[in-house]
């Protein structure tokens, strides 16, 4: 449940930076605008805001179905590997965070060591692993629906962010990407061997 509580900290953030006068930078790396998309408007902070928003709620529906329809096939070896690839979601998500916060702690653009040496996205990586547990947890077929659908917007934002990056950082974002996979884990271990 943290995480969701991560994510609206940062909804409550886009919300009260939304205000085109503001000219203060808004807190947290995963949501910053690039210079041209500030200069353009409130539009697209909205749009990011309704996103975050939708993000939250889904997420909260696929919690809600887990818990209701809770091995609901009756496959009980599927609800273990849905345990254990929610725990292994989680240090993701917590390791990803530590070392994206001690990178920036210590003045570090971009951050590429800790589990960024790995994956470009391992937060996104931690939530896709957090949500696929909880489809399989769940068996049920709402779960499957909201799951897949909260996975393409995951998708969807780590493109978004790639863009975002690539403007911050220019060329050393770009030879990033070709050094370690977007999240293919097992592709970014071999690459660190």
């Amino acid at each position: 449940m943290w995480f969701l509580t991560e994510e609206l900290r940062a909804s409550i953030r886009l919300l009260r930076y939304s205000n085109l006068a503001s000219s203060v930078k808004m807190p947290t790396p995963f949501i910053q605008m690039p210079a041209k998309l500030k200069a353009g408007g409130n539009m697209h902070k909205k749009s990011h805001l309704v996103g975050h928003i939708a993000y939250i709620g889904l997420y909260g529906m696929l919690i809600i179905s887990t818990i209701i329809h809770y091995n609901s096939a009756d496959l009980a070896g599927l609800v273990y590997a849905g345990w254990i690839i929610l725990a292994f979601g989680i240090v993701f998500l917590l390791w990803s965070s530590k070392s994206r916060k001690k990178g920036h702690a210590e003045g570090i653009g971009l951050v590429e060591r800790g589990m960024y040496a790995f994956v470009r996205h391992p937060e996104f990586l931690g939530h896709i692993l957090i949500i696929f547990a909880l489809v399989i947890i769940s068996q049920h077929w709402i779960s499957v629906i909201v799951g897949a659908i909260l996975i393409v917007l995951l998708c969807l934002a780590m493109i978004e962010e790639e863009k975002r990056n690539i403007e911050k950082f220019g060329n050393a974002y770009r030879d990033y990407m070709k050094r370690v996979p977007r999240i293919n884990l097992i592709a970014g271990i071999i690459k660190q061997i």
